[in-house]
């Protein structure tokens, strides 16, 4: 017998992104909404796309707008994430209401931003998937929020011997490093926990 709950957990396993998308309604109201669902498709047209649940009280803002956004948001975006992953109103209080360059409101802060035109919806399943061709996009030096396993996480790169010598933890010995004593110690705890 599938498992759903098996096959959520399992699909938990693999790291995205956190992105919001964005878009105005008939009268110009600003909807968005948390999403992890993000993908490239192509880059020649540009497009990307991204998917919603048919449950969800926003698919009908989403099924009829010309334009919408996503936002790659940034490492201390997190209550951003938080905030639109709620159901209901109120999501862009006290949020600045501009829109970016095709007509989508924009949110401040993101690690990239996709301005997408409306081409295609199709329907997998119990989600709506959403494909768009870039008109616009814009992107910061800014380490991406991640998500894995419910839980979210920061992007942790291999450190270099010039960020061991800026957190004090190496030292020049003549043409190489060597740990300093705050560096030893912190190998020694992680070989220690590696060994339990």
């Amino acid at each position: 017998m599938f498992d759903p709950q098996a096959f959520r957990d399992a699909l938990g396993s693999f790291v995205t992104g956190v992105t919001i998308v964005t878009a105005r309604d008939e009268a110009g109201r600003p909807y968005g909404l948390t999403a992890n669902s993000f993908n490239s498709v192509s880059l020649d047209p540009p497009m990307v796309l991204w998917s919603l649940s048919l449950r969800s009280g926003s698919l009908p803002v989403f099924r009829d707008a010309d334009n919408w956004a996503v936002h790659v948001l940034a490492a201390d975006q997190q209550a951003m994430s938080d905030r639109f992953a709620r159901p209901g109103d109120g999501k862009f209080a006290g949020v600045e209401n501009v829109d970016g360059p095709e007509g989508a409101p924009l949110l401040a802060g993101y690690a990239a931003r996709f301005g997408c035109r409306a081409r295609f919806e199709y329907e997998g399943g119990d989600h709506a998937i959403f494909l768009g061709e870039v008109v616009d996009f814009d992107r910061r030096e800014a380490d991406p929020l991640i998500y894995h396993g419910g839980r979210y996480g920061r992007v942790m790169r291999a450190p270099t011997g010039e960020d061991l010598e800026r957190e004090g933890l190496a030292e020049r010995a003549g043409t190489g490093l060597s740990l300093t004593a705050s560096g030893a110690d912190l190998l020694a705890a992680l070989e220690a926990v590696a060994k339990r």
